[in-house]
């Protein structure tokens, strides 16, 4: 029985069930793990075989580019003005070259055995995840939630697979 002039119910049931929802939504889109985002679970030396694959013919200029010439660089593959967040020509071949020392299918794709290897040398260093590179170690964050992030102009960012959203990405260095 409805009182007159009180709420509808089916009003009422539909506020409260858009008002648990919202309420579940987390406060920024890098508190939640997407496909759009570097994610890892577990033991620090899987979480980058799911990347996906990243070659010259068609991976969109993106964070996860930059990460990967992050990784050429810190193992001395690459030069620093090299981190562009594009795969180009340059990148594959460095790519080739550093899958080829490591024992590697030298084809210059990066991809789950190659991403996975380099996992592997990814350790725990209060407060920090650490690439630990032949040359440089490579500080990153992993959240709570799982997404990787990377100290950029005076912040932490997430790091995109599907966009460029770092200062050196943005600036094309």
């Amino acid at each position: 029985m409805r009182v007159a002039g009180g709420p509808h119910p089916l009003r009422v049931a539909l506020v409260l069930a858009v008002s648990a929802l919202l309420a579940s939504v987390p406060a920024s889109a890098a508190d939640r793990p997407t496909a759009s985002y570097v994610t890892g679970r577990g033991a620090l030396g899987d979480d980058w075989r799911d990347e996906g694959l990243l070659d010259a013919r068609g991976h969109p200029r993106s964070d996860l580019v930059g990460l990967w010439q992050s990784v050429l660089w810190a193992d001395g593959y690459l030069p620093r003005a090299a981190v562009t967040c594009r795969y180009d020509a340059l990148t594959r071949e460095a790519t080739r070259v550093w899958q080829s020392n490591h024992g590697l299918v030298a084809d210059g794709v990066a991809g789950a055995q190659t991403f996975g290897f380099a996992g592997a040398r990814l350790m725990y260093r209060q407060p920090w995840t650490v690439y630990v590179g032949e040359r440089y170690a490579l500080p990153l964050r992993r959240t709570g939630a799982g997404v990787y992030e990377v100290y950029d102009e005076g912040h932490f960012l997430p790091l995109r697979t599907d966009t460029a959203t770092l200062h050196v990405c943005r600036d094309g260095h």
